[in-house]
């Protein structure tokens, strides 16, 4: 049990405890909590640390210099931090970060500094850390320490990291969600105290329990069952860990942060950001083990026509359909592009509620295509039957899982003729789950598909 505490968000990786001493009372009397690591292989986490934000780093953690220093630091790095983490500042302190490397046949101008070659070393041995790692130097004397060191330390801390705005900004929302945490545990230990018999009886990790029990089954009614009840508890808790974010002062807590985020981007905007900002914001992966038919899951159809039989459709239809290309003698050939450049996909769009309580006993699927932003002008819009997405102009970054599909920015659009009822607990072969939509975006199509479908017609009578 306690290993889930082994996450340190900070850590101070040198071998030479007479330094670390310095900069461990310089973080202690800041308050950060952080674990300090020599280098030593004994003393290595089993597997990387997946939270740490912040690294303080000597680069020499064996007698050696140059390439075999820059090797074995960029090994213990590997071994301390996950590739998979970021961002993570890395701030190098060390008497020989910019002493020269010698190097046969290299001029001295071109010689690599111990910091640079260190930095080459860790991107060779990880390439992922170019892309994640924020790198910072503080000043550390090979001799002549000050006696107040510890002191000056701490100023030169905060003037390292006082320079960094976005990474200020993300720890600020990071220290928000670990608030808001700390006030749904506190919240869930009211509770508990109620089950207890009130504040005269002891509180026990049995009265925690059975709130924990409580919610479970509210969440999960009759589909609650030892598989399902963790996933339940989840659903609860994610949605009272929002509720306390959103009274915790966020807004008050980034205020400092105002003036630059109200600032226009310097860098040119680029229509490719765009693209993977709508696909980081509009969609989600699917998760592992996922139940088959989860609302909001964008199937990949790979066998055209199945996709087609199960609507009761053809390929004719299907160009009527989506294409604003009239199909005609000159133009087939353009037609035919069109119809090799898409691909079908279908949306489930099954109430969420229902999938949860295992109320559902069907699932409610809505077909449609992907279109490359190439062929965005192609799709035919009008009235209350297409849903597009995302709207407009804008496009999605996101990469067909299957081949024959070059295209990552694309536009998804679905047709509300398109409806099918499949049953829920048998899988297909002929389509695979792609990614999530999230929720809003669902809803905005499953809104419209549902009152499309319960129009009333009137007959008129001229």
């Amino acid at each position: 049990m306690i290993n889930q505490l082994a996450s340190p968000s900070v850590c101070v990786i040198d071998d030479e405890e007479k330094d670390y001493v310095h900069i461990g009372h310089a973080l202690n009397e800041l308050f950060v909590s952080f674990i300090w690591l020599s280098g030593a292989v004994d003393q290595l986490p089993r597997r990387p640390f997946n939270r740490v934000q912040l690294v303080f780093l000597d680069l020499h953690l064996t007698s050696s210099l140059g390439k075999d220093a820059a090797s074995y630091t960029a090994n213990v790095f590997t071994k301390v931090v996950s590739a998979d983490t970021a961002p993570v500042v890395v701030v190098i302190w060390s008497k020989y970060a910019d002493d020269k490397v010698a190097q046969a046949g290299v001029p001295p101008e071109d010689q690599e500094t111990e910091s640079e070659l260190f930095k080459r070393t860790l991107f060779e041995a990880e390439p992922k850390f170019k892309n994640r790692l924020i790198f910072l130097e503080m000043d550390k004397p090979k001799k002549d320490r000050p006696a107040d060191w510890s002191d000056r330390l701490q100023e030169e801390i905060k003037a390292a990291l006082g320079t960094q705005s976005a990474i200020g900004l993300l720890w600020t929302w990071d220290g928000l969600v670990k608030d808001a945490n700390a006030s749904l545990m506190a919240s869930l230990t009211d509770l508990a105290e109620e089950t207890a018999g009130g504040a005269d009886t002891e509180l026990t990790d049995d009265h925690l329990k059975e709130v924990l029990q409580r919610l479970s089954k509210a969440q999960g009614e009759s589909d609650l069952s030892e598989a399902t009840a963790p996933g339940h508890l989840v659903a609860v808790l994610s949605q009272l860990l929002m509720d306390q974010l959103e009274h915790t002062g966020g807004p008050q807590a980034l205020a400092a942060h105002g003036a630059w985020l109200n600032a226009t981007p310097t860098g040119k905007t680029k229509a490719s950001v765009s693209s993977k900002m709508n696909g980081f914001l509009l969609t989600a992966g699917c998760p592992a083990g996922a139940i088959p038919y989860l609302p909001g899951t964008v199937y990949a159809a790979n066998d055209i026509q199945s996709f087609l039989s199960v609507f009761g459709s053809d390929r004719e239809h299907l160009e009527k359909t989506f294409c604003n290309i009239t199909r005609s003698a000159t133009d087939s050939a353009q037609m035919d592009e069109w119809y090799g450049a898409v691909r079908p996909v279908l949306l489930e769009i099954s109430p969420v509620c229902d999938v949860a309580q295992n109320k559902r006993r069907n699932a409610h699927l809505v077909g449609g295509l992907v279109v490359p932003a190439a062929k965005a002008k192609t799709i035919k819009t009008g009235g209350d039957a297409w849903a597009v997405l995302p709207p407009g102009k804008a496009t999605l970054a996101i990469r067909w899982p299957l081949g024959g599909f070059a295209a990552d920015e694309i536009k998804l659009v679905f047709h509300h003729s398109l409806r099918v009822t499949l049953n829920a607990s048998a899988e297909r072969q002929w389509f695979s789950p792609w990614f999530r939509l999230r929720e809003l975006p669902t809803t905005a199509i499953r809104n419209p598909h549902m009152s499309h479908g319960s129009r009333v017609g009137y007959v008129s009578v001229e």
